[in-house]
């Protein structure tokens, strides 16, 4: 009897504990997974055999290929994820819905990919039936030609979070239910940003990655999100006469500027707490043009806290002071490499126009030249609490920076240097 009870113990222990858990649950485990190995789950059992045909997430990507046939030709792995995807689509519970479809050939986990003409003819009727499924996530990297994305893509009533890559611009774009969209290396003129303003009523978050940005204008009352980045400074913000920002909910703000707008940026962004400003603006390009009317700051006033990274000549810092109004509500204040300590009476200049701010931090990109300070200016933010240095181990004028930084603080009693040192 004491043997029975003893076996009946033991094989409850090895009982497969993780195929009893519900469907949802299992499908929650496997959407975390490659569409490849969530189909393989299939071999384990019976109650895997036909999980991965309701799985309601489905990620492909050339990653899953390049890994396990490595000695295929790059043509002859993409033809293979061509038909694994049509074979996972062809045989999938007709029923059943599909919130997730994912198809990632370019990205930092993929690689750069050429998939010429054999993905091109299979995309499209793969997003077509992934949207007869009341889709609410897509997401397709594509780092090769533009592609030409079916219209429904557009015009997709449940779609709520979008990343393309590569896109044309489509001739109409009514997506009600869009919340975020991600768009990656593409040209988008005004024209296109026009159309998704107003296509898209309930956007709260848009990133605009690389590319062309060749629109000049966006007007939003649901953003509250907004990101444009550039890798490669390929813009062509130097060819635009101004940029204006209008986004009255806006909550944060990430700009790189690698160029430079001849009549300014305008901002108006009243209930913004968070930005993000990288400066790429070359001493070439700033020559040429007339920096007076640089006043990209001046838009930013309302912010609480603020970022500015990036590299830009004195010239610019110069028309960004004199341009600036007062930050009334910035208690928080970083500043990467964008402004040198050469210019640190400058950078003083910039402080009196921040008298609430609290926290300053300051590197580790930086420059400094202690022969070219002949009096360091003094911080006027009575409520400076704290600065922060950051510098690398290897700085041999780092004790400078704080020595400057000691004086320049010495009217305020309640503040205290801190230093964070970084090997990277």
């Amino acid at each position: 009897m004491a043997q029975s009870v003893s076996e009946s113990s033991s094989s409850q222990d090895n009982r497969d504990m993780l195929s009893n858990l519900p469907d949802p649950v299992l499908h929650h485990i496997m959407s975390f997974m490659p569409a490849m190995q969530a189909v393989q789950l299939c071999v384990l059992s019976k109650r895997w055999k036909t999980l991965w045909t309701t799985l309601p997430v489905l990620n492909f990507g050339f990653w899953e290929l390049r890994n396990n046939q490595l000695n295929h030709s790059t043509l002859n792995r993409v033809k293979r994820l061509a038909e694994f995807v049509s074979m996972v689509l062809l045989l999938r519970e007709t029923t059943s819905q599909l919130h997730t479809f994912t198809l990632d050939c370019g990205s930092e986990y993929s690689g750069y990919v050429r998939t010429g003409d054999v993905l091109r003819t299979s995309i499209r009727p793969w997003i077509r039936y992934a949207i007869k499924c009341n889709l609410r996530v897509l997401t397709i990297i594509w780092m090769d030609k533009k592609i030409l994305l079916p219209s429904e893509v557009f015009t997709c009533p449940s779609l709520e979070y979008v990343t393309l890559g590569r896109i044309g611009t489509p001739e109409v774009i009514n997506l009600p239910s869009l919340k975020q969209l991600h768009l990656k290396y593409s040209v988008l003129d005004q024209d296109f940003m026009s159309k998704l303003l107003c296509g898209c009523p309930v956007l709260e978050d848009l990133h605009v990655e690389g590319g062309l940005v060749e629109f000049s204008k966006i007007t939003s009352h649901s953003l509250k999100h907004l990101k444009i980045t550039s890798h490669d400074c390929h813009w062509k913000l130097a060819e635009l006469s101004e940029m204006i920002i209008n986004a009255p909910n806006l909550l944060s703000f990430h700009f790189e500027m690698c160029s430079f707008c001849q009549e300014g940026i305008m901002l108006n962004m009243p209930s913004l707490h968070e930005a993000c400003i990288k400066f790429i603006c070359s001493d070439e390009l700033v020559s040429s043009l007339d920096m007076t009317k640089s006043n990209i700051l001046c838009g930013l006033i309302n912010v609480h806290r603020l970022k500015l990274n990036g590299y830009l000549s004195s010239a610019c810092w110069y028309a960004e002071i004199a341009n600036c109004r007062t930050f009334s509500n910035l208690t928080c204040l970083s500043v990467g490499s964008c402004m040198n300590f050469c210019q640190f009476n400058l950078f003083s200049s910039l402080l009196e126009h921040c008298p609430n701010l609290r926290n300053l931090s300051l590197g580790p990109d930086y420059e400094f030249r202690a022969e070219q300070i002949d009096e360091v200016a003094r911080f006027k933010c009575e409520q400076l609490e704290t600065v922060e240095v950051k510098f690398y181990l290897w700085d041999t004028n780092f004790h400078w920076v704080v020595k400057c930084l000691q004086e320049a603080v010495t009217e305020l009693p309640n503040c205290r240097i801190i230093m964070t040192s970084t090997a990277d």
